[in-house]
């Protein structure tokens, strides 16, 4: 029997091909601020992962750092090994503790050169992420801050594999780019007209159509394009 997975670059692969890259990976727990990949090393693990969540962050010469982007069950680490390149552009750190399937590079670039089918979909991979992280850009030049909040907690929730999530006002307002009293201030809206319950770093959804009408369109782009990019696989359905 095919393993399973909810990670969405191996769910839309054909079963046999998914099994064949699952042999070839081990389950892992991640932890919270766990480095993965330094900038400028070679990159010798990828992750697919499932309920973990993984930040892509840009190094800047005073040693501050920001999230270029993050990575959840709907996509996988290594794009770099995707489009040739050994060596990290940026590095990886867990955001969001939970579970992941992890690959030795040299384990993906076999299995890469070998199955047709999962080279086309870490090249799709790619793209999505690329496509992501152009959104975000131009999500944060053009919405406001409970727009960008309650996208992000809606693909959040998505990757999320309980009710509740556990976000405080400073990890939101770092990750989003805003100050703590504007985050605060948003949180606080969203709560007021019942979308979401928040206490003590807690974070629940309640009412997930009305908060996404409260978002901008960007969380609906983003997701769209993964499920156009990378289908899930007839045999799974």
């Amino acid at each position: 029997m095919t393993q399973q997975t909810n990670n969405r670059v191996l769910k839309s692969l054909p079963a046999r091909v998914r099994q064949a890259v699952l042999d070839d990976c081990e389950r892992t727990e991640l932890e919270s601020g766990a480095i993965l990949a330094r900038v400028g090393e070679a990159t010798a693990t990828v992750y697919f992962p499932e309920t973990a969540v993984i930040s892509t962050l840009q190094t800047y010469s005073d040693g501050s750092m920001i999230e270029m982007g993050n990575i959840g069950c709907e996509a996988c680490t290594g794009v770099n090994l995707t489009l040739g390149n050994a060596k990290q552009l940026n590095t990886d750190e867990v955001q969001v503790p939970g579970r992941s399937i992890a690959m030795s590079t040299e384990k993906f670039l076999r299995l890469k050169s070998s199955q047709p089918e999962f080279e086309r979909a870490l090249f799709s991979n790619a793209q999505a992420v690329f496509y992501q992280v152009m959104v975000s850009g131009g999500c944060n030049g053009a919405h406001g801050s409970k727009q960008r909040l309650a996208r992000w907690l809606l693909t959040m929730d998505d990757r999320n594999d309980s009710e509740t999530m556990h976000l405080t006002h400073d990890f939101l307002a770092s990750i989003l780019g805003l100050r703590r009293a504007t985050v605060t201030n948003a949180a606080s809206d969203l709560q007021g007209a019942g979308l979401i319950e928040y206490s003590r770093g807690r974070i629940r959804i309640t009412d997930h159509a009305a908060l996404q009408q409260a978002s901008c369109e960007c969380y609906e782009l983003v997701r769209k394009a993964y499920c156009a990019l990378l289908p899930e696989y007839e045999e799974d359905r």
